[in-house]
């Protein structure tokens, strides 16, 4: 009889305890696809602006600059904050939140990427948002 009790006692401390450690995996797999799918909604879709606001600023901008020999430094600079503000207008305050949370100085992240998008449409980079997406995730 005493070790009856022994051993239920035994079995169900050892039940609880592959319990709380199942939960904890379960958990752990549930937060991971929930951080993947976050990460996937928020820089798929920064990088989608970020795309298009370079975009409309070579088109509306740039070009009309290059086009009068007055494409200078200032202009570039210029031409990068017109792009972030372009950005940072569309960007939902969830999106602003994670990227920073995420990456650090949302402003940095953002001429970093501003820069990499530049640098691949100036040379002749297809490179689109959705395979941006891909590797931001």
């Amino acid at each position: 009889m005493e070790w009856q009790g022994v051993l239920i006692s035994l079995a169900v401390s050892a039940g609880a305890a592959l319990a709380s450690w199942g939960l904890g995996l379960l958990t752990a797999l549930i937060k991971g696809k929930i951080g993947n799918e976050t990460a996937q909604k928020y820089l798929g879709g920064a990088v989608t602006i970020i795309d298009n606001a370079v975009k409309a600023t070579y088109q509306t901008y740039v070009q009309a600059l290059k086009k009068e020999d007055k494409f200078d430094k200032d202009a570039q600079l210029a031409a990068l904050e017109k792009a972030k503000y372009a950005v940072l207008s569309q960007m939902s305050g969830d999106m602003k939140t994670y990227i920073a949370s995420a990456f650090g100085d949302l402003d940095k992240w953002l001429e970093t990427k501003i820069e990499s998008r530049l640098y691949e449409l100036k040379n002749g980079g297809a490179g689109s948002a959705a395979e941006e997406t891909e590797t931001a995730a």
